[in-house]
């Protein structure tokens, strides 16, 4: 059979036809197949990569938030024992009742893990009296206006009874409610007691200066005779477990040794500002209206902590964990008589509203003062550094206190600006 050209043109168009269509249908699709799996195993290589290396880049950032949260745990634990030794709260106990001149026996129930206990107190229902229904008619209770003394006022009493009727609508007992989940290390002691009144109130400041927290639940006195008084008060100390080693020495403390420590259940006193928190720096001396804290990159606290001194709910608070060079600018301003503070860092600054003029306060002496604790360097890799500048455009003196800073390699630098500004190193 003699085939012609144009068969065999159209014979080769077929035969080209069905090797695409078979390359296509069997070697092209599988290809194409596998190549887009590979970009999407490539897309999300790439995204675990661009991830990890975010988590990377973030690392010193969540290092200086771990130690921020560290440094807030440590301060907010710091006034609980780390475990309660009942030998221990016995002698304190007795020196605090020895120094306010009570005569007292004690009790103790067992030491107990035992869920924590909130108390809340009664919400008593106040009967108007019958002239009160006169006494609103005649103040207009409905809101409108008054006249009196030709000047004319805007009554709010119906809020006010609005609110007071919100409040009275519920009358709780006082009652005692329980943390769901939330228990802790528990003893409760019992105390009976006679002495004067003053001896009972002095006992009584002693608990609420103590630099660990102890709840007086309840007391009951009566009066023996024109200046004596006898009665009984429960008391309850917490336990919880510290992080670090700030209370070691509270858990080395041995009856019959003596660890150079006034006060057994005291933090631990390390050199300097390392394992110190910015409460017990307030505590130092009443004088203080301002506290800095600086410690080495080393510490699991930050190597910057300033606020008000005693500020219990560090609300004032401001941290910076630089391992180098930190600028800190604290200024004090005064406006019509009255004194006004603001400070700020490279991460932060208070108050929080970044007001112009600042916070006020009031000085606990003639001066504004500010004490700084600082630390020897630990190393040569021991660079964090606080750029301090101190502006003040008030007419009281500012005392910058700086205490056991590094003699050959300071941590802090300290500039003036405005009016008069002294610096004490110690």
């Amino acid at each position: 059979m003699k085939v012609s050209k144009k068969e065999k043109f159209l014979l080769g168009i077929l035969l080209t036809i069905l090797i695409s269509v078979v390359y296509y249908q069997f070697i092209y699709t599988s290809q194409v197949e596998k190549l887009n799996a590979k970009k999407q195993e490539l897309e999300k290589i790439e995204n675990e990569y661009h991830e990890t290396m975010q988590v990377i880049a973030n690392l010193e950032n969540k290092k200086s938030q771990i130690k921020v949260i560290n440094s807030n745990i440590a301060e907010k634990s710091s006034i609980f024992y780390p475990t309660l030794l009942q030998e221990k709260i016995i002698l304190e106990i007795d020196r605090l009742i020895t120094t306010s001149g009570l005569k007292a026996n004690i009790s103790f129930n067992p030491i107990e893990v035992a869920t924590i206990e909130t108390l809340s107190a009664p919400d008593v229902q106040k009967q108007d009296s019958s002239l009160q229904a006169i006494a609103d008619d005649y103040n207009n209770k409905d809101g409108q206006t008054v006249i009196a003394d030709n000047k004319e006022v805007e009554n709010n009493a119906l809020l006010s009874n609005k609110e007071n009727g919100a409040g009275d609508a519920t009358t709780e007992n006082t009652e005692t409610s329980k943390t769901d989940g939330a228990t802790a290390e528990q003893l409760k002691l019992g105390i009976s007691f006679n002495g004067t009144y003053d001896s009972l109130k002095r006992f009584i400041g002693l608990i609420e200066e103590y630099g660990k927290k102890i709840n007086i639940t309840n007391i009951a006195i009566t009066p023996s005779s024109q200046t004596d008084i006898t009665g009984s008060m429960n008391l309850e100390f917490y336990g919880i477990p510290k992080l670090g080693e700030g209370d070691k020495e509270y858990l080395k403390w041995e009856l019959d040794n003596t660890y150079g420590k006034d006060t057994p259940f005291s933090a631990a006193a390390a050199n300097g500002a390392y394992n110190s928190t910015i409460e017990q720096l307030g505590e130092n001396a009443d004088i203080n209206d301002f506290v800095m804290l600086l410690r080495s990159q080393a510490s699991d606290l930050p190597t910057l902590t300033l606020g008000r001194a005693n500020d219990i709910d560090r609300k004032t608070y401001i941290y910076s964990d630089n391992v180098k060079a930190e600028e800190v600018e604290i200024e004090f301003n005064e406006l019509d008589g009255k004194i006004y503070y603001k400070y700020k860092t490279t991460s932060g600054y208070y108050p929080k509203d970044n007001a112009s003029t600042g916070e006020e306060f009031n000085t606990k002496s003639d001066n504004i003062v500010l004490n700084i604790l600082s630390e020897s360097r630990v190393g040569t890799d021991d660079n964090s550094q606080v750029k301090l500048k101190v502006i003040n455009n008030t007419n009281k003196k500012v005392e910058v206190i700086v205490e056991k800073d590094d003699t050959s390699n300071p941590r802090i630098d300290i500039k003036t600006e405005g009016n008069s500004v002294n610096v004490t190193k110690k």
